[in-house]
């Protein structure tokens, strides 16, 4: 592990910011012979803007990119704003599409707002049970602020993990065996925050309490191979899903929560060798936020998509429709 200092240039302006992280020269994986070429499901997408030719755009995208699904969900911070809820309801109409239910409830905790977190919870049990849903997402239980290099600006959500109504979801998604993605970063290095021992523990303790709940840990949980690994070894019904950093600003955002890739689009080794040696138990999500105007302006998903292909492409021939599509297929009982 080496100690190095970045410098960042913001949109070609005079401010530099520095920012030093930890960082390690990994190995990273070549590409293979050729893309991967089969079906994908995008299991983690947020879209920013609910107005129906902008969605009508980016759905479409993902069918021109072989895109079979896309799974749609709100962010741990969208709790502050109720507009989400229409794009929801308005993704929802589109024949390639599946959405989540909302955590907003975690955001209304972390606020203070019980009340309104328990009517949130209810009305998350009466919509999984209707089948509404296929499951919540993205229940972000640690959430920092993440663009503590650039000055500081994202909201955070922070909840302590044994809430009672936290527990009371999972006991929900334990009766219906339906998936909860969960956002919960281990580390937060501004302010000397380690939580990666405890959370580990949760996983442990809740993986086992709720059986046929399907637990995802979003981003590969935003720890080291290892880590999951051991949390993978002890939880049969936990899964990751992984995105692929498109940016510096991501890449920067991302430095202590352990990047799959760099900006060279090409998988870290020791994650190639994770995905080969558990192919059942993580998922693509590229947790795009198409619409957004912060670090995806000019950015385009179906170029995005094309890199990943050829990412996946570089693992074994066994592993890629698992990890692009079958497990994803699996976890959210699609047809």
């Amino acid at each position: 592990m080496l100690s190095k200092c970045t410098f960042v240039v913001t949109l070609g302006t005079a401010l530099f910011l520095s920012h030093c992280v930890a960082v390690t020269e990994e190995k990273k994986r070549p590409f293979g012979p050729a893309a991967y070429d089969g079906r994908i499901i995008d299991a983690h997408n947020h879209p920013r803007r609910q107005s129906w030719d902008k969605l009508t755009r980016h759905f479409a995208d993902a069918t021109i990119s072989g895109i079979e699904r896309v799974i749609v969900m709100r962010t741990p911070n969208d709790y502050r704003n109720s507009k989400r809820d229409a794009l929801l309801a308005r993704a929802q109409n589109f024949a390639n599409v599946t959405t989540l239910c909302s955590g907003d409830f975690v955001g209304y905790l972390h606020k203070g707002w019980l009340d309104r977190a328990k009517h949130e919870v209810s009305r998350i049990k009466s919509d999984l049970k209707s089948g509404n849903c296929a499951g919540v997402g993205e229940v972000g239980l640690r959430h920092y602020d993440k663009m503590w290099a650039r000055g500081g600006g994202q909201h955070e959500v922070i909840v302590p993990l044994d809430t009672r109504l936290v527990l009371d979801l999972l006991a929900v998604a334990n009766q219906l065996a339906v998936p909860v993605i969960l956002h919960i970063e281990p580390v937060y290095r501004p302010r000397d925050i380690n939580n990666l021992g405890e959370i580990k523990l949760w996983y442990k303790k809740v993986c086992k309490k709720f059986p046929a709940a399907r637990l995802v840990a979003a981003h590969t949980g935003m720890m080291s191979p290892p880590d999951i690994e051991e949390l993978l070894l002890a939880c049969p019904n936990l899964y990751a899903d992984f995105k692929v950093l498109h940016g510096y600003g991501v890449v920067i955002g991302f430095a202590d929560l352990y990047a799959v890739n760099d900006l060279d689009f090409r998988f870290f080794e020791h994650w190639a060798a994770m995905f080969e040696k558990y192919p059942d138990r993580f998922i693509y999500g590229s947790d795009w936020k198409e619409g957004r105007r912060r670090g995806y302006r000019d950015r385009s998903y179906r170029k995005h998509i094309e890199r990943v292909r050829k990412m996946i492409g570089s693992l074994a021939t066994s592993v890629q429709e698992k990890i692009a599509y079958s497990n994803a297929k699996k976890i959210f009982r699609l047809p």
